[in-house]
């Protein structure tokens, strides 16, 4: 397939959901930076390359304030079953929107639905499907939503945080493509994007990429040695500001299991046959993603143990320590709603 035919299939914004009815005061997202030709072909469906079938998926995903993707999910796909929508969300970290505004102001959390075509294609070009990893060619092979085990923290990023952005107080975003060597760190990290252009993004992506550690081996027990992916990298000029650092988005690794969270109903709730409970943590993200210094910010209804028994459960959590829109988490804090039900059969209602 040329890359002209490629080009011709790229991506076109779709609805936004949730759009004010003060059209002069709302701006939607629109796109500030496209995936390339080669950048589809690095994620068509291995298989469906290989029969030399094309296809089409449609995307939702919502825009954070620094107009990168996050919670993408597959709306539609077809033919069904040939990959086209693991190739679309794999495509994800490289697409750049401008956030929502309103008033002026940007705005996160807007949802755009995202229609990709797939063209027939012509020669096998391999793919990184989200989840899996898979062989790009006949020799390369890529990986994506890295487990990983150290990465930087909100403190390496502000001191990694480059000069002219910092002068202006502006942000931005860049993407690398790196390759593990056997000790799972990454090295021969190259730009794949970098925006705005000038200012030493890309760089200072570099520097930090150092930083990051994997598990030696994938999922399946192959090494991770030789093995390439995509690292996205988010510099907001909030974190120059200082204070305590907010984590929006966090990727939960773990959470409570449904036994756990049952053994922990507050008995004071119990004996006053309250069936319901709900309780908000705020905790920071400590070393390897786990929780600590927590606090409760919120619990209903008050006095009946609900905040105990939250505190008590903060310790089963684990959250990724880099998320999928490039910002740290190690050093933030995050909000951890809990909603306790009792079930039926441990406590019958009168």
């Amino acid at each position: 397939m040329t890359a002209a035919r490629v080009l011709a299939a790229l991506i076109a914004v779709g609805s936004v959901c949730g759009a004010s009815a003060r059209a002069e005061q709302v701006t939607p997202p629109d796109w500030k930076k496209r995936p390339t030709p080669e950048d589809l072909l690095a994620v068509w469906p291995t298989k469906a390359s290989q029969l030399g079938i094309g296809g089409a998926a449609s995307i939702k995903c919502k825009v954070t304030v620094q107009g990168t993707l996050y919670d993408c999910t597959i709306l539609s796909e077809e033919p069904a079953g040939m990959g086209f929508g693991g190739a679309a969300l794999a495509l994800t970290p490289q697409l750049l929107m401008t956030p929502k505004k309103v008033d002026g102001k940007p705005v996160g959390g807007a949802e755009v639905s995202i229609p990709i075509r797939f063209p027939s294609p012509g020669p096998p070009t391999g793919s990184h499907i989200a989840g899996r990893s898979v062989f790009d060619g006949a020799t390369r092979k890529s990986v994506t939503l890295v487990q990983w085990l150290a990465a930087p923290t909100y403190s390496d990023v502000i001191l990694a945080y480059p000069a002219k952005a910092r002068e202006r107080a502006v942000g931005g975003h860049a993407v690398l493509n790196c390759r593990f060597d056997g000790g799972g760190h990454l090295t021969r990290c190259e730009t794949v994007s970098e925006d705005p252009d000038g200012l030493g993004l890309a760089s200072a992506a570099k520097a930090l990429s150092r930083l990051f550690a994997a598990p030696r081996t994938l999922a399946d027990g192959a090494p991770l040695d030789g093995v390439y992916t995509q690292v996205a990298f988010t510099f907001d000029p909030a974190m120059l500001k200082g204070g305590e650092p907010i984590v929006g988005k966090p990727r939960w690794v773990r959470l409570p299991e449904v036994s756990s969270v049952e053994a922990s109903y507050p008995k004071a709730a119990i004996d006053a046959n309250i069936t319901t409970g709900r309780a908000t943590l705020s905790c920071r993200v400590g070393p390897a993603g786990k929780l600590e210094d927590c606090r409760v910010t919120r619990q209903e209804p008050a006095g009946y143990g609900f905040d105990a028994a939250a505190l008590a459960l903060s310790r089963d959590f684990l959250v990724s320590i880099w998320t999928n829109e490039g910002l740290p988490t190690i050093g933030g804090r995050v909000g951890v709603p809990l909603r306790y039900e009792l079930p039926e059969t441990e406590h019958q209602r009168p």
